[in-house]
Formats: C-alpha cells, sequence, structure tokens
C-alpha cells in the first residue's frame, strides 16, 4: 500500500483528486494539502509515501523545498506536456519524475505507486533523455567498489532505459523483490544511494545503450 499526499492549492481540486483516488486500489489517501510545509508533518517512516503536486506550473523550488522537508518520499509533478525544458529543472530539483495530465487514470495511479517505491516516473523515452543531458551537467563518478554480476549489469541497463521495476522483472523473468534485491547490491557497488543517481552513472559509463 501507497500512502499519497495531493498537493494542490484550490479546494475543487483537491476535492476531485479525493474522489478519484479513493476508487484505486494499493493507494492509501492519507492527506490533501494546499503547503508543502503541511506534508511534511504526515510522513508514516518507513512507508513508501508519494506526494502529488498540482499546480498551474511546475516549481522546481517547490521540489527542493518538499525534498529538504521529506527527502524520503518521491515526488510526482502533473505537466502539460514531457518537454524537457520542463521535465529536467524539477528532476535536478529532487522530483522523482512527472506525469502528462494527458494520461489515463491508470498510468497515474501507476506512477503514484513507482514514485513510492523511489522509481524515476516518465516514459522511457522521455527518461532516457532526461538522463543523458542530467549526465552531461555532472561529474564522472570514480570506477565500481564492487565489479557488477551479469544480472546486475543487465538490471542496470534496464533501470538506464527508464524501465520500472516490473518492467525489468517482466524483461529478465524475475521477480519485483529479485529485480529490487539486485539494486540494492548495484547501488552498494557503484556507491550511490537511488535510481536516479545510478541511471545517472549507468548513462555516463555507456550502459544505457
Amino acid at each position: 500500500m501507497t500512502n499519497l499526499i495531493i498537493l494542490a492549492p484550490f479546494a475543487l481540486h483537491r476535492q476531485a483528486w479525493r474522489a478519484l483516488f479513493l476508487t484505486q486500489p494499493d493507494i492509501n489517501i492519507i492527506a490533501v494539502v494546499e503547503d508543502a510545509s503541511q506534508a511534511a508533518t504526515l510522513i508514516v517512516p518507513g512507508k513508501p509515501t508519494t506526494i502529488l503536486i498540482d499546480l498551474h506550473t511546475p516549481q522546481p523550488e517547490l521540489a527542493r523545498q518538499i525534498k529538504s522537508l521529506v527527502p524520503e518520499c518521491g515526488l510526482v509533478f502533473l505537466v502539460p506536456s514531457y518537454e524537457l525544458s520542463q521535465v529536467i529543472p524539477l528532476l535536478q530539483a529532487g522530483a522523482t519524475g512527472c506525469i502528462s495530465r494527458h494520461e489515463s487514470v491508470a498510468d497515474l495511479a501507476r506512477a503514484v505507486i513507482a514514485a513510492g517505491r523511489g522509481e524515476i516516473v516518465l516514459p522511457p523515452a522521455v527518461a532516457v533523455q532526461s538522463l543523458m543531458a542530467l549526465a552531461q551537467g555532472q561529474p564522472v563518478e570514480q570506477g565500481l567498489v564492487g565489479p557488477l554480476s551479469e544480472r546486475e549489469t543487465e538490471v542496470l541497463q534496464l533501470l538506464a532505459q527508464g524501465h520500472t521495476n516490473k518492467d525489468i522483472a517482466q524483461a529478465l523473468f524475475l521477480s519485483v523483490r529479485t529485480v529490487e534485491a539486485h539494486l540494492r547490491s548495484i547501488f552498494a557497488k557503484l556507491g550511490v544511494s537511488s535510481r536516479t543517481e545510478a541511471a545517472l552513472w549507468a548513462v555516463q559509463h555507456g550502459y544505457s545503450a
């Protein structure tokens, strides 16, 4: 079960979001708020949590503020389209991903659940383009702490191509839990702490092809 906090400045929008998500399985709405500071007091430690942010214009500075308050939460911004000029500043500011207002309710629900697990929330093609753009401005890290196994390499390649844990599991005929275990090992060997950092490392080192 993924906990969900909805941040929207307008009361009618907040009520509409609450009504929509009440029908979605595996998502537990814990609050609808109008201010980022309200969200920080509602987080349950150890529980997958996503903050869905509905603003007229996405604000990277707000992503930075929320991430500083609740670094363990997934942050998903609603955007009018997947323009890199909008997506990249949000990712740089700490957003877990973005979802277009043109997507379906089912896609939105999947995005909320994925973000709660720390997964990058973007269509694969957009994720690859975004990671490549981000990697160009990131310093190349030192070598691996430990060598990757063949399976870990496959998982890392798919991660860098923007795939979710479920996608990776299906592609490699593994369980999602096994994929999660491989990712923990990969993070340790790369010396990183998040999927985004691992994906950036992979892009920088040619694992995204």
